[in-house]
């Protein structure tokens, strides 16, 4: 058999890998485009579900009153509300006409009244529709789009909450000019490859064969004369196969058993491949192994930081009933002893200072509102009082259900954060102001935290202390993340699954 046929094989197989990889790029980006699109829309959804029970809750408490400026503002400042929507985001309402009624995020100097709205998505809402679609906004920009209907006696409006199709689909678009870009190039180096395979098939094939098959008994080979057959090349072919199968495999696993990856899968390559067995065992045992570490390093940190949380609420109450009644009863005994009234007025403020301070240690302790009230209206009272005792402007929202379903230890977790993050920013931040909310779903509680200040530095760690690794030793424990980071002032979020 002549070279010619070898080297139209490897041009057959060059060309079936163009096809595969174009048959691959077409699939993987309709796919990633259309699990994004879905990703966007379902959130986009969730946005505007949540908004709209906020601004029927606020319209529930003013069915007799019409929409006056003092109306507006409270909605725009619930509509207006953009975590979570990116660069372009926004969500508004608009009256039954088709004005907006709240500000433009696109045209904040324009009178809401002015701008007209004629989207399909407030069609859709106006004809008693809800959900999500892709549509032009009012600015004529190409968007996806959730629309709702918000009942207002006798006028209805529909809430909108969009976000520019382009910005959705950027991380998609760049991904695919990348992947386009790295396929092109593997296709021209998998041509020149085939090229000079092609040319070189004629060259040591016997010698070849009997070196590969060496290598494969694990032994040294020789030089040998090249000779071009074609079955020569079946069999280096299929030694080559054994040879990667063999050596692939078995190395696979054993970095995957070295990166920790324990639940990678091996078959042994025999009934006789003893390296195979041996890291199977060896896997099996020290997946064993680090089962029983993890779960005894959790079950050990949980008691620390339960016996911590139980004898801050022992102490806290020994404090609050045990020296502030005695307290209590020495400032009424002084204000009936006869004493001179500026001694016993000194006296009795000093009683009440005492006893002020011993009120603000047993808070800190465990405060009873959180134990009474659950986090939300336990981190309420925490902003209201550093508001009362900073310059700091606090915005706290809370979105936990009325029936929550949090239990005690991820309620302690939640205020601990926001206490470490607040002291945080009174030491370190220099900031003016506080954003701060708490919201519960089905199946996790949210806890977003942000200010204003100078941000952190290059060592996180450091500068935020041993306290916040405290906190993210607890998030660990209950099985939630914490994310930290600048933009340009700190910023919290941290997931706590419900169970």
């Amino acid at each position: 058999m002549s070279l010619r046929l070898e080297r139209w094989l490897a041009l057959a197989f060059f060309g079936l890998t163009v096809l595969f990889v174009g048959i691959v790029s077409v699939v993987f980006y309709a796919q990633l485009r259309e699990a994004v699109l879905d990703r966007t829309q379902n959130q986009l959804l969730s946005i505007n579900i949540l908004k709209k029970q906020r601004i029927e809750q606020y319209l529930g408490t003013r069915r007799e009153q019409t929409a006056d400026s003092a109306v507006v503002r409270d909605l725009e400042e619930i509509a207006t509300e953009r975590t979570g929507m990116g660069a372009t985001g926004e969500s508004y309402l608009v009256d039954r006409q088709g004005r907006m009624i709240t500000v433009s995020r696109f045209f904040p100097d324009t009178l809401p009244g002015s701008i007209s709205v004629a989207t399909e998505g407030f069609r859709r809402a106006t004809a008693g529709q809800e959900g999500v679609g892709i549509y032009p906004d009012y600015r004529g920009v190409p968007v996806i789009g959730a629309y709702q209907k918000v009942e207002w006696p006798d006028n209805p409006w529909v809430l909108l909450t969009e976000i520019d199709l382009a910005e959705a689909m950027q991380p998609i678009v760049t991904l695919r000019n990348r992947f386009l870009w790295l396929s092109l190039v593997l296709l021209i180096v998998s041509g020149v490859v085939s090229v000079w395979l092609a040319k070189q098939l004629s060259r040591s094939i016997r010698a070849l064969q009997r070196d590969i098959t060496t290598l494969a008994r694990g032994e040294l080979p020789s030089p040998q004369s090249p000779v071009s057959r074609i079955e020569e090349i079946q069999n280096i072919l299929a030694s080559l196969r054994e040879l990667i199968r063999a050596l692939g495999q078995t190395a696979r696993f054993a970095r995957h058993i070295g990166e920790g990856k324990f639940d990678a899968t091996y078959a042994p390559l025999s009934p006789q491949d003893e390296l195979g067995r041996s890291l199977l065992t060896m896997r099996d045992q020290l997946l064993q192994l680090n089962a029983q570490k993890d779960q005894l390093e959790r079950e050990n940190k949980k008691l620390l930081v339960n016996t911590q949380e139980a004898e801050r609420e022992r102490i806290a109450r020994d404090i609050h009933d045990g020296i502030g009644p005695l307290l209590t009863t020495a400032k009424l005994k002084v204000s009936s002893l006869t004493l001179p009234s500026l001694a016993k007025e000194d006296i009795i403020q000093l009683l009440n200072s005492i006893i002020t301070e011993i009120r603000r240690i047993s808070g800190n302790l465990m405060p009873a509102v959180l134990s009474d009230f659950g986090p939300g209206e336990a981190l309420n009272k925490l902003v209201r009082e550093m508001a009362r005792d900073t310059k700091i402007t606090f915005r706290y929202v809370n979105d936990l259900l009325p029936e929550s379903r949090l239990d005690k230890e991820v309620g302690i977790a939640l205020y601990r954060i926001a206490q470490e993050a607040i002291n945080n920013t009174l030491k370190h931040a220099e900031a003016t102001e506080i954003v701060m909310s708490l919201t519960e779903f089905d199946d996790q509680v949210v806890f977003y935290y942000q200010d204003n200040g100078k941000g952190l530095s290059d060592n996180e760690e450091n500068l935020l202390g041993k306290g916040l690794r405290n906190i993210r030793e607890r998030i660990r424990i209950l099985g939630g993340t914490l994310r930290i980071h600048s933009d340009p002032g700190i910023v919290i979020e941290a997931e706590i699954p419900i169970t």
